[in-house]
């Protein structure tokens, strides 16, 4: 293909289309975008998040959900924050009693036309519903348990919002493995009251070969 026609392909549609390649007019540059960005484009970008006041120590604010079975895969970043000491926790495959916690809504990045519902499942309802996470508050966070902690940080007093695990999308992202549960928590470190924030953002993509 020559380098004319790969740039004017329309990347995905498959349907043999072009766009036109546009030069800003102000900075005479081609714009570009991150993948990232191309994926809130097409419409494969979620987000969500949870917010709970808590008072005691240990106190956990979680998100859970379960990967697909498919090999649509989530390239997933973690943010949290807090009002007094906390830590973030990620953990890979923990114990979640079936049928606890309450479902947690998730956000299509694109809002424009009829948005598509993310692949993850809610486990807190019997059978289990695609296309919403889980929430536990402190009074149901004994229902997660175990599991492979994979990351942890530190949140001092009135911190955040703060990524998990870097500064830059390379060292924060996730590629989760399919059909696992995981959880994503803040835990507080003292005795006060404290406000946990918890927001996850992600893109569904299946591998190119």
């Amino acid at each position: 293909m020559s380098l004319w026609k790969l740039l004017t392909a329309r990347w995905g549609d498959g349907a043999g289309e072009t766009d036109e390649v546009r030069i800003d007019a102000s900075t005479n540059s081609l714009p570009t975008m991150s993948y990232e960005h191309y994926e809130i484009h097409s419409g494969n970008s979620f987000t969500c998040y949870y917010i709970q006041e808590v008072s005691d120590t240990n106190d956990r604010s979680i998100i859970t959900f379960r990967t697909p079975d498919t090999t649509k895969y989530l390239h997933l970043i973690a943010a949290g924050s807090s009002t007094i000491s906390a830590l973030v926790i990620i953990t890979e495959a923990p114990t979640i009693t079936n049928n606890t916690g309450a479902p947690l809504t998730i956000y299509n990045r694109r809002r424009v036309g009829t948005p598509t519902a993310s692949m993850v499942w809610d486990t807190s309802q019997n059978p289990d519903v695609q296309g919403q996470a889980t929430y536990f508050t402190e009074a149901t966070m004994g229902n997660v348990t175990g599991g492979t902690v994979m990351d942890s940080i530190p949140l001092g007093a009135g911190s955040g919002p703060k990524a998990v695990g870097g500064l830059s999308r390379g060292t924060q992202e996730w590629i989760l493995k399919p059909n696992v549960l995981y959880a994503f928590e803040i835990k507080s470190l003292t005795n006060d009251d404290n406000t946990h924030w918890i927001e996850l953002n992600w893109y569904e993509h299946t591998d190119k070969h």
